[in-house]
């Protein structure tokens, strides 16, 4: 069974479980996952060739590690049509959907030690837990229009995002300017790192924090002279990952904690915050400051 959206270490969603008056059966999956079916209906289930759509949750113990309603497009799967061959042992929540009928509710539970690695935050704990949940079931037809239809939107959000582009690049030259000539007045804040920045719109959603996933479109640029060296504008597609956990420089990780979801900023990131001493050859050389517009499109 091949899985169709990726998401690290499979995925979670928190639903909660029928209560019913006695345990329900360890039931085991034809990969040999142990799991619980919470609700036991008898509604459609999905056939050889056909494309499961569910929610899941992963959990340590009680506690929501990921949820893929966080994801903008629900996540499915293949089933395999019967005597297809199979690249692999598929994951669990791969496995177990393949079993539930539609609106059915299942636990999945993964021992620790048969994994290569234990996950980061998992260190102290046995199992990792699997909540699912079989939203719907699609013919091979009916799924392609619907991903046909997906792709359009797509297309249609990645060309808006792509014709910003020259309004944001004059916004930011606009504010070096104005940093350069010492015209930013009081707009200009500035950190105990030394990290300077410009609110050019309150975000009205979400705080950024650390431990959250974001979502950020963004221009970068040399403060010196405004030199461009990269923008997600031009791609059309925001860059997604988790505040605070070092994947950005450090300027980012500081700046974009600063932000609501809906924010749009520069920011002026002294080269300590930044590449340092040794730059980002050929585009940002050594010691040099950067500026960044940026846009807090999600908060996770």
């Amino acid at each position: 069974m091949r899985i169709y959206i990726a998401f690290a270490l499979l995925v979670g969603l928190s639903l909660s479980a029928c209560q019913q008056d006695s345990k329900p059966a360890t039931l085991t999956s034809a990969n040999g996952y142990e799991y619980v079916n919470h609700t036991n209906l008898e509604g459609e289930t999905p056939e050889p060739g056909s494309f499961a759509y569910f929610q899941a949750y992963m959990r340590n113990g009680d506690s929501v590690v990921y949820s893929t309603r966080t994801q903008e497009q629900t996540p499915f799967v293949q089933i395999p049509a019967e005597g297809a061959p199979r690249m692999g042992k598929p994951s669990p929540v791969e496995d177990v959907v393949a079993e539930l009928a539609i609106g059915d509710s299942a636990t999945v539970a993964i021992n620790i030690d048969t994994l290569p690695r234990k996950p980061r935050g998992f260190e102290n704990t046995s199992e990792i837990l699997y909540d699912v949940v079989l939203v719907e079931v699609l013919d091979a037809a009916a799924h392609q229009e619907r991903m046909a239809a997906l792709q359009a939107k797509q297309q249609a959000k990645a060309d808006e995002t792509k014709a910003m582009l020259p309004q944001v690049e004059q916004t930011l030259n606009t504010t070096l300017e104005q940093y350069r000539n010492g015209e930013l007045g009081d707009q200009l804040q500035e950190t105990a790192s030394g990290l300077k920045y410009v609110i050019h719109e309150e975000g009205t959603g979400e705080q950024a924090a650390a431990g959250k996933n974001v979502s950020v479109h963004y221009y970068g640029a040399l403060a010196e002279d405004g030199s461009k060296f990269d923008t997600s504008y031009e791609r059309g597609q925001p860059i997604t990952f988790p505040l605070g956990q070092g994947q950005v420089i450090p300027g980012w990780d500081e700046g974009i904690a600063l932000l609501k979801e809906g924010a749009k900023a520069t920011l002026l990131i002294p080269s300590d915050l930044g590449y340092g001493a040794q730059g980002a050859p050929p585009r940002i050389p050594g010691g040099a400051e950067l500026a960044f517009y940026v846009e807090l499109v999600e908060v996770q």
